[in-house]
């Protein structure tokens, strides 16, 4: 009796050991398979959506440098060239292609063109800045004539105001005026005084574009107790791309930050080209360029762009 309790002990043992082994084996291979072979859906779902995560994640950071870059202002600038370009209102096409560049330049419109008062108002809505390009006589007239509005020093003083103020009307926004030409009515201080007063009752500067070095503006200016400064650059008599690429270049290099640096130039291709590639230059070399009243220290009217 006593050997058939042990050997049924014995069994029972046995069974237990191998059922135990078993166990272990089973719990191996589960862990294995799970390691190895097919993920839980919780798993595939988390891991399936880690790439769209890092993409979504790349687009926000992609999206966030954008904007940063965009709302970082830019370092303070020592030096501060205005770039002015005249004869704007016959065509639209240029004016956009110069809108394009997003730089801060200063835009001379001509009255009375097709395209005048349209300029004015896109430029006004770009919050660009807008000068009357005031047409005056020249030495060469009738050679060379001045265009519509011009002013004449045969004019007496009430049709120099009235043209003066027609034009003004025609070119909305504007916060000064430059000549066009005019290097016979620029000569005669009494004309310009006139021009200047009138001027100066509109709140508006005076750019002088020097066309001659007879030029009567200090004089004119001073009676007037008008607000101008002159040109000291142009930047394409000749029509030559890598020329004026280098004069902007050379005013870079001049332009020391204690005497304000005017350069004026034309809606020429040529022009257009060379403006948008010194202004990558420019950012680089911290100048930055400025509407021409910024030079002025003198605030904008109510009103202007």
């Amino acid at each position: 009796m006593k050997k058939k309790k042990i050997k049924k002990a014995t069994t029972v043992l046995i069974a237990l050991i191998v059922l135990a082994v078993a166990a272990i084996v089973a719990i191996v291979l589960l862990d294995r398979e799970e390691t190895v072979g097919v993920k839980s859906p919780h798993l595939q779902k988390k891991q399936a959506e880690r790439p769209q995560d890092t993409a979504k994640a790349q687009r926000h950071k992609t999206e966030d440098g954008a904007l940063l870059a965009k709302i970082v202002p830019p370092r303070s600038a020592a030096r501060q060239v205005a770039i002015i370009i005249d004869d704007i209102g016959y065509d639209m096409k240029p004016v956009r292609e110069l809108l394009a560049l997003d730089e801060n330049i200063t835009f001379a419109v001509l009255p009375l063109l097709a395209h005048s008062r349209e300029a004015a108002e896109a430029l006004h809505r770009a919050h660009r800045e807008i000068l009357l390009h005031l047409p005056m006589e020249p030495l060469s007239y009738p050679k060379e004539k001045p265009g519509s509005g011009a002013l004449f020093t045969d004019m007496n003083d009430e049709e120099i105001l009235f043209q003066l103020r027609r034009n003004m009307d025609s070119v909305p926004y504007a916060s000064g005026v430059n000549n066009h030409m005019g290097s016979k009515f620029m000569a005669d201080e009494e004309k310009l005084t006139l021009v200047f007063r009138e001027l100066k009752k509109k709140n508006l500067f005076f750019i002088d574009s020097r066309t001659t070095r007879d030029s009567k503006t200090e004089a004119a200016a001073h009676k007037a107790r008008l607000t101008v400064m002159s040109r000291k650059i142009f930047l394409d008599n000749e029509r030559d791309y890598s020329k004026i690429y280098q004069i902007l270049m050379e005013a870079a290099r001049s332009s020391d930050g204690n005497s304000p640096l005017i350069v004026i130039g034309h809606p020429y291709p040529e022009t257009i080209r060379a403006v948008r590639e010194a202004g990558k230059v420019y950012r680089e070399k911290g100048i930055a360029i400025v509407p021409v009243s910024a030079l002025l220290g003198k605030q904008k009217p109510e009103g202007a762009s």
